[in-house]
Formats: C-alpha cells, structure tokens, sequence
C-alpha cells in the first residue's frame, strides 16, 4: 500500500506540474482596459495604474513619442476609465474610493487636471462611460442594487445632475453611451442577461428602455454608436459569438446580426 500511495502521489505531482507548467505559457488577462480618443492633433489615452492611479499618456500625430502624465494619485481610481475629447479639454470619467465616481478634465497643451466628484461613495459600481453633446457632459455607470444611473453638467460648470434610467435589478454590466441627434443613449447587460437600450431626448428626464435581445443573448458589456441612420450595438452573444444589432432612428425594431461564430471571439 505504500508503494500504491507513493505511485499516486508522484503521478498526481506530475499532473499538477504540467498543469502548473501550461498555465505558466499563458499570459494573464488585464484588470483594466485602457480608454483611447483624439484631441486636436494627438492620440490621447487613459488607464488605470498599477496602484489603482489614474495614467494619461498622449502623443501628437506623425510622431511615436509618448507623453505619460499621472492624473491622480495612488488609491483613487477602482475602474477602467472612460476618455473622451471637448472643445479644447480632454475629459475623463472613472469609479474612484468607496464607489464615487470622478471626473477630470484638462486643457489641451497643458498638464494640469482638474478634478471633480460627481457622485459620492456607494454611488458607482462599473466602469463609467463618457460623451458630450453640444454644450455639456454625459456619463452613465451601474448604480447601487444594479440600477442605472446617468449624470450631466453643463459645460464650464461642475454642477451634476443625477437621474436614474433604470432601478434596481435591471443592470448587470457597466454601460455603453453614446450621442445622436436628439439625446443620449445607453446600452447595458440586463436581468436575464438580456440586452438593453435607454434613449432621452435632451433637455428632458424621461428614459425610455428597450429590450433589444432577449434572455441568454448577451455576455459582455455592450458598446454602443450612433450613426446618420440609428444607433448600433455590439456585444459578445451565446458561446463566445459576437453580435451586432441596428435599428432605424425613430423605430423600436431591432435587428440581429451574427458578426463572427461561436468560440470566436475571447
């Protein structure tokens, strides 16, 4: 019997080692996922750093020099951030200490950032979204009890306006917000993993939601665009698919598309 438990033991040493071995060869996917846009003549980026700070880098066109600035300091930044591009400012939104949710802005060509709080501590449970429209800035993130939440300001202001899109128990991912003619619009994972569509006209409070794929549809978090026509969105679907819907401005019919088969996409 000793024999027998030294073979099982050896053998089962083994197993694990190679395992241990095959894990060794594949690398690790990230905690955070870097947000990109443009800013006048450059290419600006936004991450999370490694001690939860928040790491802006930018390179001008033509050029393969990059430019790291630190935004804010250790312990302050718990997500991806989100960046986009306003007038003549570069603005960034993340999940900053105790679920608040942080907002930062600079002027293009300098390196001072100004930073402010749009939301306090148990607010903000996802990775935000950013975008502007003509004359202000919108984020949505995943709220307390899965809600929905969308905040605003007006530009030149750091006044924020909270609204809740959808309540408790509708939102299982972080959002996707994007801007077409007549206002925002927002997809997120919903219950059931379903997918979902919010869309307000600006200057309003009413949302309106949308179920454009049904249960067991939807696997990721969405990401979301307007084009002249309607809003398109893509999301990972059943076994690893990637899907793609559209929809005509105006109508709430939603079409589906598969982009790419199943086990193609991580």
């Amino acid at each position: 019997m000793r024999h027998k438990r030294t073979i099982k033991w050896t053998l089962g040493t083994l197993f694990t080692s190679v395992l241990l071995a095959i894990g060794a060869g594949v690398p690790a996917l990230a905690t955070t996922t870097p947000s990109i846009s443009t800013a006048g003549n450059g290419v600006v980026i936004a991450t999370e750093g490694t001690a939860q700070n928040l790491k802006f880098y930018w390179a001008t066109n033509g050029t393969a020099t990059w430019h790291p600035e630190t935004i804010a300091i250790k312990n302050t930044t718990y997500s991806s951030p989100s960046i986009t591009h306003d007038g003549n400012s570069v603005i960034i939104a993340a999940e900053g200490p105790n679920h608040s949710l942080k907002f930062y802005w600079a002027i293009n060509g300098t390196s001072t950032w100004h930073a402010e709080t749009v939301a306090g501590k148990n607010t903000t449970y996802s990775p935000p979204s950013i975008v502007t429209n003509g004359n202000g800035v919108n984020i949505v993130a995943m709220g307390p009890n899965n809600s929905l939440k969308f905040y605003w300001a007006i530009n030149g202001t750091s006044t924020w306006h909270a609204e809740t899109v959808a309540g408790k128990n509708t939102t299982y991912s972080g959002p996707s917000i994007a801007e077409n003619s007549t206002g925002p619009i927002i997809a997120a994972r919903g219950a059931g993993n379903r997918l979902k569509f919010y869309w307000a006209i600006n200057g309003t409070s009413t949302w309106h939601a949308e179920t454009v794929a049904g249960q067991n549809t939807t696997y990721s978090v969405p990401t979301i665009a307007a084009n002249i026509d309607g809003p398109v969105i893509a999301a990972v679907g059943p076994r690893s698919s990637l899907k793609f819907y559209w929809a005509i401005n105006g109508t709430s019919t939603w079409h589906a598309e598969t982009v790419a088969a199943a086990h193609s996409v991580a």
